[in-house]
């Protein structure tokens, strides 16, 4: 059996040693377009927080332990361009420019998400930063070292965005906050919202929301977020505007779609397309409580659906519950966390 496995974290490796262990002949070959695997991510702002520790103390496994010790066929470096269900291959190119292709019996889709960045002038400059991958905490631990960096604007309140800030605070930073939207944490009962935003608020952290931005631009040597009523200066600025499904070449092959432009999959992680699975954050699930298609995307989600993928890859039959939404985050003193469906959600459903 090959098997192809575009994507080299949570779910793609957990998928590839599961299937090394059931079926150890198998040929399983993993592309992986950063040079990083296996991290926790959850821990990228705790990591932040602290200059005394590497942000690759964060790495669970490298890649040479896969290699070696699992007889995987691990390539990193290696971006996937084109997936061709007629033919059973996959394309791209390396970091160093060179195509290359594999063909596969079966494949599965582990590509993850990608954090979203606002479509405005200057969103790409130096010191503008997004926090998903690996690479992305050692650029901000690195940029925040190397440079003096007294104040930080983040674009976003969501999940990254809120401990961010603490791990911020705690090296003196000083931190505001801007989103477009008028609520602070609207999917959270309003009396509970104001609880955390009262904590975040006092350690220090500035909130603007109701603040669409215009613009990033450069200013006396530093960055400047410009809004319709003021500017906010920052020596940088991180976007943490939310993550999508990176699913671009799958739905390109002909896959069918999921909630948010994820890939559909059914409770045995089985594409639209018979040969073709898909999990973790690009892949998208049922609620366990309106049984309906969503997206959500969790870690611990992920690393079971490529356990289950796994499973059903060898002909092992391995359907999935849904998900129920649970997410925890911690802000400063409190930990935040929900489960199930909001009073909104419950009435919309």
């Amino acid at each position: 059996m090959r098997l192809v496995i575009i994507g080299g974290d949570a779910a793609g490796m957990s998928a590839a040693g599961r299937v090394k262990r059931t079926v150890p002949d198998a040929e399983v070959t993993v592309l992986e377009q950063t040079e990083d695997v296996s991290y926790s991510a959850c821990g990228m702002p705790y990591n932040i927080a602290d200059p005394n520790r590497k942000i690759d103390d964060l790495m669970v496994r490298k890649a040479e332990v896969f290699r070696k010790k699992q007889g995987i066929n691990l390539l990193t470096g290696h971006r996937v361009e084109a997936i061709d269900p007629k033919t059973r291959e996959v394309s791209g190119t390396t970091q160093q420019g060179d195509t290359f292709s594999f063909p596969y019996d079966n494949l599965l889709i582990a590509t993850g998400a990608y954090p979203v960045r606002p479509d405005i002038p200057g969103a790409n400059l130096p010191g503008v930063m997004v926090l998903k991958s690996l690479d992305d905490g050692r650029k901000i631990k690195a940029f925040i070292e190397n440079n003096r960096v007294r104040k930080i604007v983040i674009l976003g309140m969501g999940y990254i965005g809120l401990e961010m800030c603490e791990a911020l605070r705690a090296l003196s930073i000083e931190v505001e906050m801007i989103k477009p939207g008028p609520v602070f944490l609207p999917w959270m009962d309003r009396d509970l919202a104001g609880v955390v935003r009262q904590e975040v608020e006092t350690n220090g952290v500035h909130l603007h929301m109701g603040c669409r931005v215009q613009e990033i631009k450069t200013a006396e040597n530093r960055l400047a977020v410009r809004c319709p009523e003021k500017e906010h200066p920052a020596d940088m600025v991180l976007v943490a505007m939310g993550i999508r499904p990176n699913s671009r070449e799958a739905l390109a092959a002909g896959i069918e779609p999921g909630p948010e432009n994820s890939i559909a999959v059914d409770k045995t992680l089985r594409t639209s397309i018979d040969s073709i699975f898909a999990a973790g954050d690009c892949s998208d699930a049922y609620h366990v409580v309106t049984g309906r298609k969503t997206w959500i995307p969790l870690a611990l989600r992920a690393n079971r659906a490529g356990w289950a993928a796994a499973d059903n890859i060898c002909g092992i039959k391995n359907a999935l519950e849904g998900v129920a939404g649970t997410a925890v985050f911690r802000a400063f003193n409190l930990e935040v966390a929900r489960t199930g469906l909001s009073e909104e959600e419950a009435r919309r459903h």
